[in-house]
């Protein structure tokens, strides 16, 4: 009995089963796990790919060219107020904190997936975060001709526009109204442009008939008539109205009746208001001395804030964004490759480039010390002899806008579209110049005592080298009164000169024997004796903000130290 296998085969079939209930357990909980597993996986790859979205979103957001890019509100600041999308079955958020001082945004961008353990858990998520650094746009093609003229846009009255007195020199005047010379007054600007009628008082004229070059390139919409004789179609030969004109082609003489439409421009006050740097809305990140009160109530534009001095006795630095500024101990001379500076903070520590008065040169060996080794007269510049005390600024930095005057040397920097909610002037009698491209906006008025310009030669303004594609400062003003006359904007005294643009929604006046390179724009053109108008090239380039231009932003670059 003891050799009997009765109920062997249950027992083996018994454990046969129970492993087969094990393996197959153990392969059901294996295969559920790498199915959770692949799950999950698949869910953090999802997530991955919204916070990437997310990042492309916000970029997209940032690129826009109807957005300011170097403005907090362009995007929202926490997740809390985030901007979100929907993917599929997944959520991209995406926000952003900018630091004005670096112009520079950390992006961050959350993916939001369904949790694959059910419905109700917590959606897996996937934070992506990126540095996003932004290039102010100081330039910009000119797109209204309007800035190639003296302008005087107003209409509706019988002398639109007066003229009491000469215009020398040879720059290109736009009338959009009637144009009326007063007696004597003789006008020889290089083309006179009427597109109403034409007024010649006694023994006044425009152009002089003794020649072709003499002669003006004169366009006139309407009527003329010379001294109290009759009107006519101001059209074809009209010396006999003292209209000494020349037809484009500058062999004919005559007038044409078809002046070429230039449209009046318009000043986006409101606008930059906002987004100037600095400006009301973004004041100084880096700053010495005194520099403007851009507003004292902001947000209400409203012309309060006191008048600046441009130029004051003391020095003054005013920068947002990145930039570093230092002087000359002593003069240089145009073929020193070893030079001292004052101080090296905030400067480099590799390759850079400097700009001294126009000149630019690149700084090889010497960095965070006082004694730089330098090549002179880069990027196409003149190598020169340079004051001491002159300011030596970092060339190739971007700062967003800068705003800085040097008094011992009396050079004004500056950069970008700026914003005071009030009037400004300039104090200092003596030459003062000027470096780089801007467009300075006044809620209320501007007045000169005394000569502003990028180019000089000895103690004068030189116009002759001047190039407002390179270098350009334009004041435009909105206020009237005050500090100037009633009714004007703009108000230069007696003797002094000006190279750069001017805008004023009212009137431009100017006192006796001023001398002006640049387009003028206002309302009227008020003139003392003998203004003089120095030629200067067709401008194609314009500092950002300038009035009926496209209005431009900083904009950003690709983004880069990613995390997450």
């Amino acid at each position: 009995m003891l050799r009997r296998e009765d109920g062997l085969a249950l027992i083996v079939s018994m454990g046969v089963l129970s492993m087969l209930t094990i393996t197959g357990t153990t392969v059901m909980v294996y295969t559920t796990s790498n199915t959770k597993t692949s799950e999950l996986s698949r869910s953090n790859e999802k997530s991955f790919s919204l916070s990437e979205a997310a990042l492309a979103d916000a970029m997209a957001v940032l690129a826009n060219p109807d957005n300011d890019a170097l403005k907090q509100a362009t995007l929202p600041s926490t997740e809390a107020t985030a901007s979100s999308a929907q993917y599929e079955d997944g959520t991209a958020k995406w926000w952003g904190v900018l630091d004005p001082g670096d112009a520079e945004w950390t992006v961050s961008a959350l993916g939001l997936y369904d949790n694959p353990a059910g419905p109700g858990l917590p959606q897996v998520r996937r934070l992506l975060t990126a540095k996003v650094p932004v290039t102010p746009s100081y330039l910009q093609p000119l797109n209204n001709p309007v800035w190639n003229y003296l302008y005087a846009g107003h209409t509706g009255s019988a002398c639109d526009q007066t003229l009491n007195n000469n215009i020398l020199g040879s720059s290109r005047m736009y009338v959009a109204g009637n144009l009326c010379l007063s007696p004597n007054v003789v006008l020889t600007q290089s083309s006179v442009i009427v597109g109403g009628s034409l007024d010649v008082q006694n023994n006044a004229a425009v152009g002089i008939p003794a020649s072709m070059t003499t002669r003006v390139e004169a366009y006139v919409g309407g009527d003329c008539r010379y001294a109290t004789g009759s009107w006519g179609v101001c059209t074809g030969n009209q010396d006999a109205r003292h209209i000494y004109g020349k037809l484009a082609d500058g062999v004919t003489a005559g007038v044409s009746h078809t002046p070429p439409v230039v449209p009046p421009p318009t000043a986006d006050f409101a606008n930059w208001y906002e987004h100037a740097i600095p400006g009301p809305a973004q004041s100084c990140t880096t700053s010495t001395g005194t520099p403007p009160m851009f507003d004292n109530n902001y947000p209400t534009r409203d012309n309060s804030a006191p008048v600046f001095d441009l130029t004051p006795p003391s020095s003054y630095i005013c920068r947002v964004g990145p930039g570093a500024s230092t002087s000359l101990p002593s003069l240089i001379t145009g073929a020193q490759t070893t030079i001292a500076v004052a101080s090296a903070t905030a400067f480099p520590t590799s390759q850079f480039q400097i700009r001294i008065d126009d000149e630019v040169m690149t700084v090889k060996a010497g960095f965070g010390t006082t004694t730089w080794t330098v090549t002179r007269g880069v990027n196409g510049t003149t190598p020169a002899i340079h004051a001491a005390s002159q300011t030596v600024l970092w060339d190739d930095a971007t700062p967003s806008g800068e705003l800085s005057w040097n008094a011992a040397t009396k050079t004004l920097s500056v950069k970008g579209t700026i914003f005071i909610d009030g009037s400004a002037k300039i104090s200092n009698s003596a030459l003062n110049t000027y470096n780089g491209q801007a467009t300075l906006y006044l809620s209320g008025t501007f007045r000169a005592t005394g000569s502003l310009c990028a180019s000089v030669s000895g103690a004068a303004c030189a116009f002759s080298t001047w190039n407002p594609n390179t270098e350009m400062l334009t004041i435009v003003a909105n206020g009237n009164g005050g500090q100037v006359n009633p009714g004007d904007g703009i108000l230069f005294d007696n003797n002094f000169s000006f190279q750069g643009g001017l805008y004023a929604t009212n009137a431009v006046e100017f006192g006796n024997n001023v001398n002006i390179g640049g387009p003028v724009v206002g309302s009227q053109i008020l003139l003392s004796n003998n203004l003089t108008t120095n030629s200067f090239p067709t401008i194609t380039t314009v500092p950002a903000g300038m009035p009926s231009n496209k209005t431009v932003y900083a904009q950003p670059n690709p983004p880069q130290m990613f995390a997450g």
